[in-house]
């Protein structure tokens, strides 16, 4: 009898502990899916693609970012990175004020860039950042 208390007292801990896991979990499908949108948003046309992501912004935001500075941010990022060809989910960290969602992406003039998105409380995109990762060079080795 004892050891079925246990072992039913053992069930009870666990299921407890995955739900309090998960619990961060809508927030960061939100996310991720307004990430995704503007990842995708990239290649489209400039209209068409800010008039999808519009609801996804905050109110700050969305007052510096129109249809005409999205298509100045299109073009840019054209520009200096290329096409994209490739995302992968890298972070999701929680702070106090909001969220960040970082991805690394693959470009066809860039191999590895950054993409960070910060969320506020409400899951509304409020700020991101393209960056390249450049390797550290090596020192080279000391002669003896």
């Amino acid at each position: 009898m004892k050891k079925l208390v246990l072992v039913l007292t053992m069930l009870l801990a666990f299921a407890c502990s995955s739900l309090a896991f998960a619990a961060d979990g809508g927030d960061l499908n939100k996310e991720q899916k307004a990430a995704e949108k503007m990842m995708t948003s990239l290649a489209g046309d400039a209209a068409t693609e800010y008039a999808a992501l519009a609801p996804s912004l905050s109110a700050e935001l969305g007052k510096t970012m129109d249809q005409k500075n999205f298509a100045a941010i299109q073009s840019q990022v054209k520009k200096q990175f290329g096409s994209l060809k490739e995302t992968k989910f890298h972070s999701f960290e929680r702070f106090d004020q909001g969220d960040r969602v970082t991805y690394i992406a693959a470009f066809s003039k860039e191999n590895v860039v950054i993409m960070t998105f910060m969320f506020g409380k409400d899951a509304k995109l409020q700020n991101f950042s393209f960056s390249p990762y450049k390797a550290p060079e090596k020192a080279p080795a000391e002669k003896k």
